[in-house]
């Protein structure tokens, strides 16, 4: 289930402005069509830069681990530098016919089958009967056989007796541990054993401060800012840690108690979390997307540190009046048993989330909308990427220096005729759980990172009228299925069976879906009309009211309705009609080597004058 956050009901805001005919159809009116060979075309033209074309030491992710850095004397057990492995596909299982599950209501009936099933245990993972414990099985050593001398032959001597023995293929014992099979998916991918949760967080809090800053639907995230001035540390190594339980291994489980229970189902799998990180060193150099720096897996309870950091959120979130913690309390003994396992991701810090940011001005929300769409439109071109969950918890935006809680006077561009990064901000997308993208394609099959959405159904089934993200969900599915977002599935479900789509494939029209509900939500926040607020720069007001306009244009083609006859099919045609349009220019897409944003911010005397 997605986080439960109030996202409302879809709102009427554009019912008082005029209709207009979208551009796409004007163009399919006339001579020169909008088509998918076109964009192919236009694209191809369109280089996408990755992050780092500067080798930028600071700004890269590849940079020197803390553990690297920090004196021997004090090494702290931190996250290293990933290493580069391949990836594997996610198993995925069959879907639920919804005519199996449908009431008379037309909504789905919650059935047995809806809960999230149990990931079968492979041969390879399954542990044998002696690694049943968590002591170490030490195997015998196979020594070739070695033929005793004649009684007539002279024994040799003792440097050839050395030689014959060195000559011997005499294996090493193995070391077999239940937990360490369990999570070898995430060891293959990490530069570090299995780790005591308790001692890495004792070093790694010497040097940092632990804040928890939000929650995701099956982890926590945690910030690391420096304590002091260091000489092996600087602000490129503060770094947000995204903290998940992993569930326990088969051979390990007890008795539970209900409470226990309940804790277990919002943990992950290994496998499923090895697919997200895969995933991440896939997009990492991919622009608008988050630096992976390492994954690592401890085991135990968390560190006081952590504790400490759960406890300060939680009573703010109370003081707040907003939702307090999902997950136990990790000081408590009873929330985590000793032989816990996590997986911990470190990325670099993108800033702050769009849940917790307002975005008050035109200027901001066009800024951030084309952040997120280039950023998809290059994911798309890169590894034919899809979110598939892209709430505002999931779009961060940096660089802010308090823009996002000023009204419309208090940020001016200082050149109102640029069409893009009128604000400085950055845009990130991250959290990639339930994200799909191809990671190459080797010689018998291609290899895609996805998850089986059909495996837990109640993701389609929230309250879109607490909720308007939940009505998203099920958008996505029946674009994915239909190509249709208001298609119903329920009705039509022989018609999906027949297409053959699986969330395995690629199915961009998703990303569209996603996209007019981040519009939705941005629109949501501004006051329309823009023109008057505050701005006696006559060029900069009308400048103001023609992003509105094609903010609303925007709109109109990504509203689900009209998406199947708009001529859109992914992120990136919505780029190159932006490119068509005059919206954006090559360089905005491309990037600008070396330039800096500016925005001039007025005092506060002469904003509170002009109120």
């Amino acid at each position: 289930m997605p986080r439960k956050a109030v996202y409302g009901k879809p709102s009427h805001l554009y019912s008082g402005f005029s209709s207009f005919q979208s551009p796409i159809k004007q163009r399919k009116q006339e001579t020169t069509s909008f088509e998918v060979i076109e964009v192919a075309e236009e694209l191809s033209r369109l280089s996408v830069q990755t992050k780092f074309a500067n080798n930028d030491v600071e700004s890269s992710p590849e940079r020197e681990a803390l553990c690297e850095r920090i004196a021997n004397t004090e090494r702290p057990v931190k996250l290293a530098r990933q290493r580069t492995t391949s990836s594997e596909s996610v198993t995925s299982t069959g879907s639920v016919s919804p005519r199996e599950r449908k009431t008379k209501h037309g909504k789905p009936k919650k059935t047995q089958s809806d809960k999230r099933p149990k990931k079968p245990v492979s041969q390879e993972s399954q542990p044998a009967a002696s690694d049943m414990s968590t002591e170490s099985v030490t195997e015998e050593p196979q020594v070739a056989e070695i033929a005793s001398p004649s009684p007539v032959t002279e024994p040799k001597p003792i440097e050839s007796l050395e030689l014959d023995l060195a000559a011997l293929e005499i294996s090493k014992p193995r070391i077999s541990n239940v937990f360490t099979k369990h999570a070898a998916s995430l060891l293959a991918l990490s530069s570090q054993d299995l780790t005591s949760f308790s001692t890495w967080s004792d070093q790694l809090s010497s040097h940092f401060a632990v804040t928890k800053i939000a929650e995701a639907s099956f982890g926590e995230v945690y910030r690391l800012s420096l304590l002091k001035a260091h000489s092996a540390l600087g602000k490129t190594d503060e770094s947000v840690l995204k903290i998940i339980a992993l569930k326990p291994p088969t051979s390990t489980k007890r008795k539970m108690s209900k409470a226990a229970k309940k804790r277990t189902e919002m943990m992950s799998d290994p496998e499923n979390v090895a697919a997200e990180v895969r995933l991440m060193q896939r997009m990492t150099c991919t622009p608008g997307f988050t630096n992976f720096r390492e994954i690592c897996v401890l085991q135990g309870r968390p560190g006081d540190a952590f504790a400490a950091a759960w406890s300060s959120w939680n009573d703010s979130q109370e003081t707040k009046g907003k939702e307090v913690s999902v997950f136990p309390d990790p000081s408590k003994k009873a929330s985590y048993s000793e032989d816990q396992l996590w997986a911990v991701i470190e990325m670099q810090d993108a800033g702050t989330d769009l849940e917790n940011t307002k975005v008050a001005n035109v200027w901001l929300a066009w800024d951030i909308f084309w952040g997120v769409v280039l950023a998809l439109g290059k994911g798309e071109e890169a590894a034919r990427f899809e979110h598939r969950d892209l709430h505002m918890g999931n779009i961060c935006v940096s660089g802010l220096n308090n823009a996002a809680y000023c009204r419309e006077a208090d940020y001016v561009p200082t050149s109102s005729s640029k069409k893009l990064d009128f604000t400085g901000i950055e845009t990130t997308l991250i959290d990639y759980t339930i994200s799909r993208a191809e990671m190459g394609i080797s010689e018998d099959e291609e290899d895609v990172a996805y998850l089986d959405l059909e495996r837990d159904l109640a993701l389609f089934e929230g309250d879109a009228e607490e909720e308007y993200q939940y009505e998203i969900y099920r958008y996505m599915r029946s674009a994915m299925y239909l190509g249709e977002p208001l298609g119903d599935l329920w009705e039509r479900w022989d018609e999906a069976e027949e297409s053959g789509r699986t969330w395995k494939g690629y199915h961009p029209q998703t990303n569209l879906v996603w996209l007019h509900f981040v519009l939705h939500k941005l629109a949501e926040q501004i006051e329309w009309p823009s023109s008057g607020k505050g701005i006696r720069d006559d060029v900069a007001a009308q400048r103001a009211e023609e992003l509105e306009a094609a903010l609303l244009k925007v709109d109109r083609l990504l509203d689900p309705e009209e998406m199947p006859q708009s001529g859109l099919r992914c992120a990136s045609d919505l780029v190159v009609l932006a490119l068509d349009e005059g919206w954006l220019d090559k360089e905005d897409v491309q990037g600008r080597a070396g330039s800096t944003t500016k925005t001039t911010k007025r005092k506060a005397k002469t904003t509170r004058s002009r109120r």
